[in-house]
């Protein structure tokens, strides 16, 4: 037994005189990390519907629907509505006479800016009434720009289904 100690002892004098020094380099570098955020806005719509209409009624008929735009945080976001397909005579961009149609016949009606129902919203062009302009404040909270229709009472026009197609146009 003391013979295996002494020879480890010998073992580790010999072989500590050669000992290797393993050294390791090391060399920084650096790389650049980028992307380019784009100015994007995602829109959609929802139908104004106003639903069964009854022009004997003498009451104003109203209905809501929206646009929405999910946008690039910091986007000033506004949002104009053409006249429609059919814009009746004396249509104008910034009061548009919007109706709906049924073959040759045609029922009036309006979208306005707020539910107090006294400006048009008209087509964004510059001089054209438009609700305010919307400063995105983040990416995943949607914006959301209410459109308020109203058809006026007693339309002089005979049964039938009407509609119109009415294009809003995103400007950010």
């Amino acid at each position: 037994m003391m013979f295996k100690k002494t020879l480890l002892a010998t073992a580790v004098l010999v072989f500590g005189g050669f000992a290797i020094n393993a050294s390791a380099a090391t060399q920084p570098t650096s790389f650049a990390v980028t992307a380019t955020v784009i100015n994007d806005c995602v829109i959609s719509s929802t139908n104004i519907a106003f639903g069964n209409y009854d022009p004997t009624v003498a009451t104003v008929i109203t209905a809501q629907g929206a646009v929405t735009a999910l946008c690039t945080m910091g986007d000033v976001v506004s949002v104009g509505l053409n006249q429609g397909l059919t814009p009746g005579t004396g249509s104008t961009a910034a009061v548009p006479v919007r109706q709906m149609v049924n073959g040759t016949n045609d029922l009036p009606y309006h979208i306005y800016i707020a539910s107090s129902g006294t400006t048009e919203w008209g087509t964004g062009t510059v001089g054209t009434n438009e609700p305010a302009a919307q400063t995105s404040a983040s990416v995943l909270i949607p914006l959301s720009f209410v459109t308020y229709g109203s058809l006026p009472a007693h339309a002089n026009v005979p049964a039938g289904s009407y509609s119109d197609t009415v294009v809003a146009t995103v400007t950010y």
